[in-house]
């Protein structure tokens, strides 16, 4: 859910930022004549009870594993792009009318998100998606697309912002853990990192933002 830009930070740096329950990875990117490669990438253990089923329950101790895996990785780079995991999003794909602004999209997901949250609206940090056409339908009169809403509760959201910010980072980027690791496999190169790269692979997946995903 990538309620920030990073279009303005395209070419300059960004650490992908994976804030697992057992430890905090992150990786750095680099691309050479079109191929991309780990610049930096490190970890940081991450003692029990700090995360608890992707929610951060001990925001210091949680800032102090960012930073001492930013540390460990040697990057220098202090923009990032982090992640709210599925068990902590709502997703549904809705129909809108094609060919809208982006103002009045933003207004139409507003009204149809308020159908499928469990809590307010203002509670709420909601990102989507456009997915293409939708397929048509016989009661059909004008194109429409299918739209792929996302919401996560506000406060988790800023928890995982608060602890980049507490650990000395700048947050530019929160997207989702199932479509970072979606990117992170269609693009590949993670497997060359140590043990097959998998532990590393929604940090190089978030990473990938720097080259606009």
């Amino acid at each position: 859910m990538k309620n920030m830009s990073i279009r303005s930070f395209l070419g300059i740096g960004l650490l992908g930022v994976d804030l697992a329950d057992d430890a905090v990875r992150v990786v750095e990117l680099r691309r050479r004549r079109g191929k991309l490669s780990c610049r930096h990438c490190g970890s940081a253990a991450l003692a029990a009870g700090v995360m608890l089923e992707g929610n951060v329950e001990d925001l210091p101790g949680l800032a102090d594993a960012v930073r001492q895996a930013w540390r460990n990785s040697g990057s220098a780079c202090t923009r990032v792009a982090l992640a709210m995991p599925a068990t902590a999003l709502i997703a549904h794909v809705i129909r809108l009318q094609a060919g809208l602004p982006e103002e009045q999209l933003e207004i139409l997901v507003e009204l149809e998100a308020a159908q499928y949250m469990p809590f307010a609206l203002e509670d709420a940090s909601l990102d989507f998606y456009q997915l293409g056409p939708a397929p048509p339908l016989a009661s059909q009169t004008q194109p429409e697309i299918e739209v792929l809403l996302v919401a996560a509760r506000r406060a988790s959201v800023q928890r995982r912002l608060d602890a980049a910010t507490a650990a000395g980072l700048t947050p530019v980027v929160m997207d989702s853990e199932a479509l970072a690791r979606q990117a992170a496999v269609a693009q590949g190169g993670w497997q060359a990192l140590p043990n097959n790269g998998l532990a590393f692979q929604l940090a190089w997946g978030l990473a990938l933002h720097r080259y606009a995903r």
